[in-house]
């Protein structure tokens, strides 16, 4: 049963495509997919590479011996996406040579929302840029659950956890933990993160679930949407699976 909560403790959401193409990439697609997402999506900004390269010079003949110069150093950046924003940042779309993300941030809109957002993000973009396959499909769902105490015993609150022996002292400092469990028969993984942030008076747990295609060939691009809406509800499942009534109660179940 799908749980809607008032204080869901979800940060950020993610769904990424990676596509093959028979066509080189070409820088004007960005601007394209601006054109028709602008209104909703005005603020523009870019991600740049950061490189730096070694140019050694150097004989071949020089001893191993001989102390080798410090050699012209030549700093640059390469264009790697355009990211389009909306004006008060809570959601972004992310076009780059073969990719398409869309973010959202908290406070979440619900999936019916997100769900929409994708949808109409990857028809614009299958469009203008004319993908032949898929490389990659992610969806990933980043909680926090911030307690506001110094500790508190895990259990209480999750059913999923690191297993400690009943010999040794229940009590742990900071972990992470991460758990990959196939779906779909291979076809798909789970990755689950859990790991604590112990800060001053106040404990928090990060709680990410990631969903990802990892046969790529086994899904044609007219049923990425389908894909993604199944991986959603993985996650769903999963989340649920993970958490005690406690924590719900702290979420504040709405239906």
């Amino acid at each position: 049963m799908t749980r809607i909560y008032r204080k869901p403790p979800l940060i950020e959401a993610i769904c990424e495509f990676q596509f093959q193409s028979d066509k080189t990439w070409d820088w004007t697609i960005p601007g394209l997919v601006y054109q028709k997402i602008g209104k909703d999506f005005p603020e523009k900004t870019q991600e740049q590479s950061f490189q730096l390269r070694f140019a050694l010079q150097q004989s071949p003949l020089q001893s191993i011996d001989q102390p080798i110069q410090a050699p012209p150093q030549q700093f640059g950046g390469a264009l790697t996406k355009m990211q389009f924003l909306t004006t008060d940042r809570a959601a972004m779309v992310q076009v780059g040579p073969d990719l398409l993300a869309i973010n959202v941030r908290a406070p979440y809109p619900s999936w019916e929302s997100f769900a929409k957002m994708i949808e109409e993000q990857f028809g614009i973009y299958v469009e203008i840029a004319s993908p032949t396959k898929f490389k990659r499909i992610g969806l990933r769902y980043i909680n926090r659950v911030d307690f506001g105490v110094a500790g508190l015993e895990l259990t209480k609150y999750f059913s999923y956890y690191p297993h400690l022996p009943e010999s040794i002292e229940q009590k742990h400092g900071p972990f992470a933990m991460r758990v990959v469990h196939p779906e779909s028969n291979g076809q798909d993984a789970l990755t689950v993160n859990l790991a604590n942030v112990i800060q001053p008076g106040n404990l928090s747990y990060l709680f990410d679930l990631d969903y990802t295609l990892m046969q790529p060939d086994n899904v044609q691009l007219d049923k990425g949407l389908a894909w993604v809406d199944s991986a959603h509800s993985k996650i769903e499942s999963m989340f649920e699976a993970c958490i005690t009534d406690e924590l719900r109660d702290l979420f504040e179940v709405i239906k």
